[in-house]
């Protein structure tokens, strides 16, 4: 599962710092302005006292993003001028030019009125959130900067995947709030994972799975080595969130949020134990996510189809699991991307599950089969995606699917991308899939597939998992 996701550069608070590649542009003169400078807090309390500052705002209505009720104590620094109730917000007039605005927010009242992990989530002695869930702010905002900084509490009790901000804080637009990206509160437990171009800070919230604290930054670390193997490093700094699940024996779920800097909450099963960790898809599957770029408003078919046709690759391409594994996985999970009958012809105007994840992934399948043949194997979508994050970005970039398909196109010599989305994004067609495991020499019967090395494709299935051994069954 994903989030929808700029630019960024992600650290734990109280790690050391580090330039970053990207940061937000700088705001024209006269533009909206909103700083917010934060206490944690202390052992025992679940007050958050903000102090925010709002500049050139288009609207004198304060609101809050979720349970206003947990917003309190709302008054302006000024002595001299008022700030009145207003229903669900608070009038301020001079927020239009400027004020400064201190309140509380009850973080346990924010996440009891919510218990989800967009605005807050009780997880032993810490709370989970987006950090847009505490920030009090005029409505509209216009095309506001927002920064954020720590003013007192202990530093050591907060934690955000928020993009940093050279000057110091954190840094993001408003048209990046709906990812503001997860942030905790209270007591947390920190590791962090050293990767070629870049590391992944974690965060481990409430008590301790069974297998214990390093056997899951264990985990997390073989996950993104697994993605790395694709694109020669790791895609991009990134905060994880690791909370546990009672009673589960797997990692149950995962969201990215990476627009305003990326980070990754993953659901752990309290009964997980180590040596599953190569079965698991659900870690592969979200980092791989930050290997992309986000295409905002469109595209969910394209992000979630890469990670879905990826995910299994990268992990039989790293020896976790077998060349019979991957293509049983295929050919009986393929055939759930096809156009049904009745549905709409563009994949763009689906959106049940089966068209987002799996047609996303036959496109991506297609397109990866067709570049090997149309090129002998000398080009792969693997180029693409490479060619992809050099020139388009990581996760915390937004691009259109346009240019993922010239770019794709471009870095592998061919019109293959343009030429399916063309005909199986737009029109809808259908493949034969049938006839497609005939030439790759896939033989399924009975759950189990056996492999033909004399198949005319035979070389592009060798060559999606190289160094393997292929033959004719496993």
């Amino acid at each position: 599962m994903i989030g929808r996701r700029a630019l960024g550069w992600v650290v734990t608070v109280g790690a050391a710092g580090a330039g970053c590649a990207h940061h937000a542009e700088a705001p024209a003169e006269g533009a909206a302005r909103y700083e917010y400078a934060i206490a944690p807090p202390a052992e025992e309390s679940w007050l958050l006292a903000v102090e925010a500052t709002f500049e050139h705002a288009p609207s004198a209505r304060l609101v809050a993003p979720s349970a206003p009720e947990a917003f309190r104590d709302v008054t302006l620094a000024s002595a001299t001028n008022g700030i009145v109730r207003d229903g669900d917000g608070w009038q301020a007039p001079t927020c239009r030019t400027r004020c400064v605005v201190r309140y509380v927010v009850d973080l346990e009242a924010l996440a009891s009125a919510c218990n989800r992990m967009d605005c807050g989530r009780r997880v032993g002695d810490a709370i989970l959130g987006l950090a847009s869930a505490w920030m009090l702010r005029p409505e509209p905002t216009g095309d506001a900067v927002f920064r954020v900084r720590l003013a007192g509490g202990d530093p050591t009790r907060f934690a955000t995947g928020l993009r940093r901000d050279p000057g110091g804080g954190f840094i993001l637009r408003a048209r990046e709030l709906g990812e503001a990206a997860f942030t905790a509160f209270g007591s947390l437990r920190r590791d962090r994972v050293e990767l070629p171009g870049a590391r992944l800070d974690v965060a481990l919230l409430g008590p301790p799975l069974n297998m214990g604290d390093a056997a899951t930054v264990g985990w997390v670390r073989g996950a993104a080595q697994c993605v790395s193997g694709l694109f020669g490093r790791f895609p991009v700094d990134a905060t994880i969130f690791v909370v546990p699940v009672k009673g589960a024996d797997e990692v149950v779920f995962g969201r990215v949020m990476s627009l305003a800097g990326a980070s990754v909450a993953l659901l752990f099963g309290d009964q997980a134990r180590p040596e599953r960790a190569h079965d698991d898809w659900v870690v592969v599957h979200e980092l791989f996510h930050l290997g992309c770029p986000s295409f905002v408003g469109e595209g969910h078919w394209l992000e979630e189809g890469l990670a879905t046709y990826y995910e299994p690759l990268l992990r039989e391409r790293a020896g976790w699991l077998s060349e019979a594994d991957l293509w049983t996985h295929f050919v009986g999970n393929m055939p759930r991307g096809l156009r049904k009958d009745g549905e709409p012809a563009s994949l763009e105007d689906r959106d049940d599950i089966d068209s987002t994840y799996w047609g996303g992934a036959l496109f991506v399948f297609l397109a990866d089969v067709r570049i090997r043949e149309t090129t002998r194997g000398a080009r792969s979508l693997d180029d693409a995606m490479r060619a992809v994050l050099a020139r388009l970005g990581d996760a915390t970039r937004e691009a259109r699917v346009a240019d993922f398909v010239r770019t794709g196109d471009e870095a592998t010599g061919t019109t293959v991308l343009a030429d399916l989305y063309r005909t199986w994004v737009t029109l809808g067609e259908n493949a034969d899939l049938d006839d497609l495991w005939r030439r790759l020499g896939v033989k399924a019967k009975d759950g189990r597939v056996t492999f033909d090395s004399g198949a005319p494709l035979a070389f592009v299935r060798a060559g999606l998992t190289p160094g393997m051994p292929h033959g004719t069954g496993h």
